[in-house]
C-alpha cells in the first residue's frame, strides 16, 4: 500500500539490528524467498558494468574522533567499510540522545519530508480498506511503534549519526553497523535525491528503500556474524531464519499491539531488500550491488523477482480510476501506485502470507485513487496482471480471503464479490479479463464513520473503472 510515512521513516529505522545479530550462528535450512530461479545462475543486465570502486582496504578511514561517540563510530566505520567494500570518504559525527529526544528528532525529520495531508490520507486509505480501526490515530500509532523499535539513525540532511542513550553495547554495535552503511551509501551514491517524498511514486520509492535497507542489513550481518564466526557472511544465514527473526522483532513486546499492516509494512523493505541484495552478492559480490545503485530497480516487482530487474521489465501503464458513478462533488486528493509488494501486503490482510504472494504474483501495474467529497471518502485500486501470468486465478483467492476476513458477502459470483460494512461502506472486488478492481467506500468519516453507499453503487463504480 501507499506508505508515505513509512518511507520517510525507513532510513532512520533499524529494527533488525538486534534481531539479526542474536543467535545468528545457529542458522540452518535455507529457503529462496526471491524467486524459484537459482540466483547463482543469473547474470547482470548487459547494460551494467561492475564498478571497480575503491575497496575499504585500499583507502583508510580518515576520521578524527573528538569524543566517546566519535571514537566508537570511527572504530565501527572501519569495520563496516571493510565489510561493505566502500571507503569512508568523510567522518560521521555522533550524537547520543535520550529516547524522547531521539523520537522528537525523527518527528522533525518526518515533518520536513512528508506533507501532513499525505499522512492523513495514508491512514484514511488503510481505514477504508479495513486494515486499521476507523478511530485509530494513525500518525501517533506509527510513532508508538517507532518508539518501541528505534535505536538510532543516520540523518542524511546533516551527515550525523544519532544514537539512543539507553542501548546495550551489543545493541549499539548492531545499530551502528547498520546505520553507518547508510552513511557510506550517502557518501558514494547520494541518498538525498531519492529520500525525498515524491507524491504518486510509492512503488518506485519502495524499490529504492528496499535496496538501501537490504544493502545496509546485509553488510550489518557480515559485521555481526564475523564477530562470532570469522569468515562467515550474511550469505551463510538461511533466509527462513532471517525472515523469522525480522518478523519476531515487531511481533513481540510493545510493537505487537500495532495493527498487522503497520508491522508488515515496516519490515518489508528490510526483508525483501536483504534477500534481493544477497542474491546480487551471490552473482557478483558487492560490486554487483554497487552496479545496481548505478541503475536502480524502478519497481518492487524487480526487487521481489531479480530476473525482472535483470530484464528491466517496466510496469504497465494503468490509468487512474475514474469516479463519475459517484456523482457530483467528488475529487481526487491522492493518486499513487502500490506495486507488487504493496498489493502483496494488502492481500496478506485477507489471507495468509503465502496466498498473498501468489495472488500478487504476475503484477503488471496498478493505479489507486483516494477521493473526497466534503466529509465523505472513497478509494479505488485498478490492478492489471501481466498477459503471460500463470498460476491460480487471483480473484478466487482474494474473494475467499475477503469472505474469511469479513464474513458472508452481500453478493458474489465468478467475477464479483461485495461486502456491506456499516462504518466504511462497501468493499468490493471485480474481475475483468486480467484486471482486478478494488473499491472501498464511499463512507462518511469523522468522529463517527458510517457507510455512504451500497454494493449496487460499488458494482457500477467498479465496472466504470474496469472499462478504462
Amino acid at each position: 500500500m501507499k506508505r508515505a510515512l513509512w518511507f520517510a521513516l525507513a532510513a532512520p529505522l533499524a529494527p533488525l539490528a538486534v534481531a539479526c545479530a542474536s543467535g545468528i550462528e545457529h542458522a540452518s535450512g535455507a529457503v529462496d524467498l526471491v524467486s524459484t530461479t537459482d540466483a547463482a545462475s543469473l547474470v547482470l543486465p548487459d547494460a551494467l558494468e561492475l564498478n571497480d570502486g575503491a575497496g575499504a582496504s585500499d583507502a583508510p578511514v580518515a576520521l578524527a574522533p573528538k569524543g566517546a561517540e566519535d571514537l566508537r563510530i570511527s572504530t565501527m566505520m572501519a569495520k563496516v567499510a571493510r565489510a561493505r567494500g566502500l571507503a569512508a570518504l568523510r567522518s560521521v559525527p555522533g550524537v547520543t540522545l535520550s529516547r524522547d529526544a531521539l523520537i522528537a528528532k525523527v518527528r522533525a525529520h518526518v515533518a520536513r519530508e512528508v506533507p501532513p495531508a499525505a499522512i492523513r490520507q495514508e491512514g484514511q486509505e488503510l481505514q477504508l480498506l479495513g486494515f486499521i480501526p476507523t478511530q485509530l490515530d494513525y500518525e501517533n500509532e506509527t510513532f508508538k511503534l517507532l518508539e518501541a523499535q528505534l535505536a538510532g539513525f543516520y540523518e542524511e540532511s546533516d551527515g550525523t549519526m544519532y544514537m539512543a542513550a539507553d542501548l546495550t553495547a551489543e545493541n549499539a554495535d548492531a545499530t551502528l553497523s547498520h546505520e553507518l552503511v547508510h552513511a557510506l551509501q550517502d557518501q558514494h551514491f547520494d541518498l538525498k535525491p531519492h529520500s525525498r517524498y515524491q507524491p504518486g511514486k510509492s512503488d518506485e520509492q519502495g524499490a529504492f528503500s528496499a535496496l538501501a535497507e537490504g544493502d545496509a542489513t546485509s553488510a550489518m550481518a557480515d559485521v555481526m556474524i564475523a564477530a562470532a564466526r570469522p569468515g562467515a557472511t550474511a550469505l551463510d544465514l538461511p533466509e527462513d531464519l532471517f525472515v523469522a527473526q525480522v518478523n519476531e522483532s515487531v511481533s513481540s513486546g510493545p510493537a505487537a499491539s500495532a495493527p498487522h499492516i503497520m508491522r508488515t509494512s515496516l519490515v518489508a523493505p528490510y526483508v525483501h531488500g536483504t534477500v534481493f541484495v544477497n542474491a546480487l552478492r551471490r552473482i557478483g559480490g558487492w560490486k554487483a550491488v554497487d552496479a545496481t545503485w548505478a541503475a536502480m530497480p524502478s519497481t518492487t516487482e524487480q526487487i521481489l523477482h531479480i530476473e525482472k530487474w535483470q530484464a528491466r521489465e517496466p510496469a504497465l501503464t494503468v490509468p487512474a480510476p475514474t469516479f463519475a458513478t459517484l456523482g457530483d462533488g467528488w475529487s481526487a486528493v491522492d493518486e499513487d501506485t502500490n506495486g507488487e509488494l504493496g498489493m502483496e501486503l494488502a492481500f496478506e490482510e485477507w489471507m495468509g502470507a503465502n496466498g498473498a504472494k501468489r495472488a500478487a504474483a504476475g503484477w503488471g501495474g496498478d493505479r489507486a485513487v483516494l477521493l473526497a467529497n466534503g466529509d465523505r471518502s472513497a478509494l479505488a485500486i485498478h490492478l492489471r496482471y501481466d498477459a503471460e501470468r500463470v498460476g491460480p486465478d487471483p480473484f478466487s483467492s482474494v474473494a475467499d480471503g475477503l469472505a474469511a476476513r469479513f464474513g458472508r458477502p452481500s453478493a458474489r459470483d465468478a467475477s464479483w464479490i461485495c461486502l456491506e460494512r456499516k462504518e466504511t461502506g462497501p468493499l468490493a472486488v471485480l474481475k475483468r479479463g486480467r484486471d482486478l478492481v478494488i473499491v472501498a467506500g464511499p463512507a462518511k468519516t469523522g468522529s463517527k464513520w458510517s457507510s455512504g453507499a451500497t454494493c449496487v453503487v460499488a458494482k457500477k463504480w467498479a465496472a466504470e473503472v474496469a472499462s478504462q
